[in-house]
């Protein structure tokens, strides 16, 4: 009885632990661009992680945190096929593509 107590209080406790999962892309490049006239896209190679909603941006001179309970409050995603873009309003924004490069643009 004991036993299969022990057995269960452990495959409990490894299923709730081994279910938090961070997805992480590293060799990202990212696009800094602060929202001042005149100001320029800043890129740089960085590592995007994702883990319950949160997105976590490290560069070798940057680091960001854009925590799930705070979208739509203190900045804004936007999720796309190529890249996903947070927006700090009045401040900056933050391109990541993951795949490491920037998409074609297509012309007009």
């Amino acid at each position: 009885m004991i036993r299969s107590t022990l057995t269960v209080a452990a495959l409990t406790i490894a299923s709730m632990t081994g279910s938090v999962h961070a997805d992480t892309v590293r060799g990202a490049l990212c696009g800094l661009k602060r929202l001042a006239p005149g100001s320029s896209v800043e890129e740089f190679s960085c590592d995007f992680t994702q883990l319950q909603g949160n997105a976590y941006i490290t560069g070798s001179r940057w680091k960001f945190a854009f925590p799930a309970a705070e979208q739509n409050k203190t900045y804004q995603r936007q999720n796309s096929d190529d890249f996903v873009r947070f927006i700090r309003k009045g401040q900056y924004s933050l391109t990541v593509y993951q795949s490491g490069v920037k998409p074609l643009e297509l012309g007009p």
